[in-house]
């Protein structure tokens, strides 16, 4: 189900801007999320409530981001994509990558994913709260690259579960796939965050200095 739209975002498909439309419910439970209190919000229909606005607006945005939540567990994704796509829209995704076979069954309509690695990957079960294939994230971003799809690989800087050292494995580990650049944000506690530990602006660059070292490295600061 949609709980949230932002109609104009400049930070969400890089480059562009696009409007971004929210879906409720992950199969991740990872503590700093910042939309798990999309649950709390009114569902929004879609066909009579985004579609025509979006069409409306099509001159001037004619971007849109599917994100989450994890966008690809919704029963809705693959009929969205559709309708989005026949209407001229480039689409982009935001993704924790799990469900690559939902990625690869849309992944012509798709032009922009956006896919989240959360830590080095053996710490994934904790941060994430819940048994996680990583091989699911490899294949998904494989499936980017094989399309030759613009793909943006980014790590939020939790810092309980992603030290220095996760980081620099995350860029090692790209730069072997291939991928010659990376994107590290810092983490900002919202809503049942219980951490509210942030690292300063001095050990982020640290950890871009690091990794930068080994691949091109973004630091994404709001």
């Amino acid at each position: 189900m949609i709980k949230q739209v932002i109609w104009t975002s400049m930070i969400d498909y890089p480059n562009n801007v696009a409007s971004v439309i929210f879906f409720e419910g992950c199969n991740f439970n990872c503590e700093f999320c910042y939309n798990k209190e999309l649950s709390k919000l009114n569902t929004i229909d879609f066909e009579l409530e985004i579609l025509p606005k979006l069409l409306e607006r099509k001159d001037m945005i004619s971007h849109v981001i599917l994100s989450g939540g994890e966008c690809t567990c919704s029963a809705e994704f693959t009929n969205i994509v559709q309708k989005l796509y026949l209407n001229g829209f480039t689409i982009g995704i935001h993704t924790n990558g799990s469900n690559p076979n939902v990625v690869e069954s849309n992944i012509e309509e798709i032009s922009y994913l956006g896919i989240d690695i959360k830590t080095s990957f053996e710490k994934y079960n904790d941060i994430c709260n819940t048994k996680v294939n990583v091989e699911d994230i490899i294949k998904t971003i494989q499936i980017a690259m094989k399309n030759n799809k613009q793909y943006q690989i980014r790590t939020t800087l939790f810092p309980q579960y992603v030290k220095l050292e996760d980081c620099t494995k995350i860029a090692r580990f790209l730069k072997d796939m291939g991928i010659e650049n990376y994107t590290i944000q810092q983490y900002y506690p919202v809503g049942s965050a219980t951490s509210k530990e942030q690292y300063t602006e001095e050990e982020l660059k640290n950890i871009q200095q690091e990794c930068n070292k080994i691949i091109h490295t973004n630091l994404k600061v709001k």
